[in-house]
């Protein structure tokens, strides 16, 4: 009975610490492309078909869209593939500070 405790305690400690190692990230795309109003809604609806996507905000303010990822389930290059394959190639949005 000890085991049978022991083991279920071992496999409850395996299956949080799996979980913690998952980290939500965010980056902010530059979509240079994106020249109407409806282009927004294009990136946002293929960004969004990728596994692992938390949330994502398309904008035309600035051509860009933040994407909230879950790492251990997609990466930046999934993100971009799906922008360029709708024909919105991206990269990460360059700011610049005055210093």
């Amino acid at each position: 009975m000890k085991k049978l405790i022991s083991g279920a305690i071992l496999a409850s400690a395996l299956m949080i610490s799996t979980a913690s190692f998952a980290a939500e990230k965010t980056v902010k795309l530059s979509v240079p492309g994106m020249t109407c109003a409806s282009c927004p809604y294009i990136v946002k609806a293929a960004i969004e078909m990728v596994d692992g996507i938390k949330s994502v905000e398309a904008t035309m303010d600035d051509r860009s869209a933040t994407v909230i990822f879950d790492d251990e389930i997609t990466n930046l290059d999934e993100i971009r593939e799906a922008t360029a394959e709708v024909g919105y190639p991206s990269s990460l949005f360059k700011t610049t500070s005055g210093s």
